[in-house]
């Protein structure tokens, strides 16, 4: 259920090497390189100092806007558990949230649209979502300071994910520095190792006097554009009222156990409404296989028809869905192969199932 908050409230990182990394991994040792950061009033900094940073448990209490933008099409959340028939894959994407968290481990989040409004309230000991356009309320036990639930909208969860993820199979370096919210920001650039991944550099901006990271960055090999982004508008650091963290479903609106819903739209191993999943390599070229269930089944059915073909070594020939940092392949039993690799690697471990 965590992973599927995450994914309700982000469809705009649904790419990123973090959704498809397997479970927690050391952070490797950086070397001591410094870099002077390009805003003159922020000091030098080392990439262990802002790795640190990163990984502090010492958030402060704040408000604002984040924004989340993908720049091509991806699957819609009902594709991935089989809720209902998607008609085509959604284009570009943009995403915009307001955003409080207490410094205590209280952290909300909101999403307005045309039809209503999408609630996260992550407290310690507990999540809960409230969507008002079914009045709806999913409530489950929050683990580790609700970081999961709330990364989809929360950029300094986001890039915690990454770092404890992925940087151990990562080169790591300073590289200068940004404006975000009207804010100066350090950079930090981390480049895969791994040659046959898609992505070129993940950038994490961490404040410059706060210390806090407000942007994550991906993009794709050779491209200075980002193919997926999550980060503060506006930010204000300042103590926030306790009662913007309180939740009480309402009067007739229908609440739903989310612990007993474990696994759904989650693409780690084990089973779920997907169907069953396994993880396979480690980092950024790890793959997620994944063996739909029937109503996911159904819903590929659609979405293939207007995804190409291509060949694979062995004279046989699968369904590819493509974007600039994310690729999967469907075979013809209908089952998922995916990660942010290239081809050759999709079809390497579908060689070995």
């Amino acid at each position: 259920m965590k992973r599927f908050i995450r994914k309700a409230h982000n469809k705009v990182l649904y790419a990123a090497p973090l959704a498809i990394a397997s479970s927690a991994l050391a952070v490797s040792l950086i070397a001591p390189q410094v870099a002077r950061a390009q805003t003159s009033n922020l000091a030098p900094v080392s990439p262990n100092q802002l790795v640190s940073w990163i990984q502090s448990d010492s958030p402060l209490p704040l408000t604002g806007t984040v924004s989340g933008t993908t720049s091509f099409p991806i699957p819609s959340a009902s594709l991935l558990n089989g809720s209902n028939p998607p008609s085509a894959l959604s284009g570009s994407t943009t995403e915009s949230y307001n955003v409080w968290a207490n410094g205590a481990g209280s952290f909300r989040s909101q999403q307005v649209t045309s039809g209503g409004e999408k609630d996260l309230y992550v407290n310690p000991g507990s999540v809960w979502l409230w969507d008002s356009s079914t009045l709806t309320a999913t409530s489950e036990k929050a683990s580790n300071g609700g970081t999961t639930a709330s990364s989809g909208s929360n950029p300094a969860a986001t890039a915690s994910g990454i770092i404890n993820n992925l940087s151990a199979y990562s080169n790591i370096s300073v590289s200068g520095s940004t404006m975000v919210a009207g804010r100066p920001a350090y950079t930090l650039s981390i480049i895969p190792t791994a040659t046959d991944s898609l992505i070129g550099s993940i950038q994490i901006a961490i404040d410059g006097q706060t210390h806090v990271p407000v942007q994550v960055q991906i993009f794709p090999k050779d491209s200075t554009t980002p193919a997926a982004s999550l980060g503060f508008v506006t930010l204000t650091f300042a103590p926030q009222s306790s009662s913007i963290f309180s939740f009480t479903p309402p009067i007739g609106a229908k609440v739903v156990d989310g612990t007993s819903t474990a696994g759904a739209g989650s693409f780690s191993s084990g089973t779920g409404a997907t169907g069953a999943s396994k993880m396979v390599g480690t980092g950024f070229d790890s793959v997620v296989v994944v063996t739909p269930s029937a109503k996911m089944s159904s819903n590929l059915a659609n979405i293939e028809k207007s995804l190409p073909k291509i060949a694979t070594p062995t004279g046989t020939s699968v369904s590819l869905y493509s974007t600039p940092i994310f690729q999967a392949i469907i075979l013809s039993n209908g089952t998922i192969i995916g990660g942010a690799v290239d081809t050759a690697r999709l079809i390497q471990v579908a060689s070995g199932l």
